[in-house]
């Protein structure tokens, strides 16, 4: 994933938010942003690419926005670890 040289910040009100964000709701904003980040993404890869960063834990407690940005950054850090799943469920 390319990362766009526009920063999107977010805001402490917008995190709240994210929590009571509808799965449907945070897949659809978070589409529109890989699409924003790599515009080669077709809308039905942004899609499951956004339903798959639901399922990870850190980036769903994100707003949908800030997970694609982090992503991205992520991915374009050579040095990065593996991302990946936890084995187990945390409390």
């Amino acid at each position: 994933m390319a990362q766009s040289s526009a920063a999107h910040p977010q805001s402490e009100e917008e995190w709240k938010l994210t929590e009571t964000l509808e799965p449907s709701v945070w897949i659809e904003r978070c589409a529109r942003r890989i699409s924003e980040v790599d515009q080669e993404i077709m809308d039905a890869e942004a899609r499951r690419l956004a339903r798959e960063m639901l399922r990870f834990e850190r980036t769903r407690a994100m707003p949908p926005e800030a997970a694609v940005d982090f992503v991205a950054t992520q991915l374009s850090n050579p040095g990065r670890a593996p991302f990946e799943r936890r084995r187990t469920n945390r409390v």
